[in-house]
């Protein structure tokens, strides 16, 4: 390189920096929050999930407990209707499983 060059190259730079302080100048820069606030927000949040996930985990097992009632109230209640929805759901099952298989064996051949 020449020595030209070099003094071109150093004035291009130059513009560039000067532009770069123009730009800087007009466009101010955000509200950037504290890392106090930060933090507060990320544990208001870890709060809000664990109380979310404590409720979720309490509406499945108030279904699951309703579920197992009804259940055993249906067995005793009526033995024969509980043993035919059984007998039912796993033929049901078995079908299904069938059908799947079947289907799996006519995609790979």
């Amino acid at each position: 390189m020449s020595r030209s060059d070099d003094e071109q190259e150093q004035e291009v730079v130059e513009r560039l920096q000067q532009h770069m302080k123009v730009l800087d100048d007009v466009f101010e820069p955000t509200n950037i929050p504290s890392l106090g606030s930060l933090e507060a927000q990320v544990r208001e949040r870890r709060q809000i999930r664990r109380r979310t996930n404590w409720i979720e985990m309490i509406c499945f097992w108030l279904v699951g407990l309703l579920a197992i009632v009804f259940g055993v109230l249906l067995f005793v209640s009526a033995p024969a209707l509980y043993l035919s929805i059984q007998a039912l759901g796993t033929v049901v099952a078995v079908i299904l499983v069938v059908i799947w298989r079947r289907q799996k064996e006519v995609r790979y051949e």
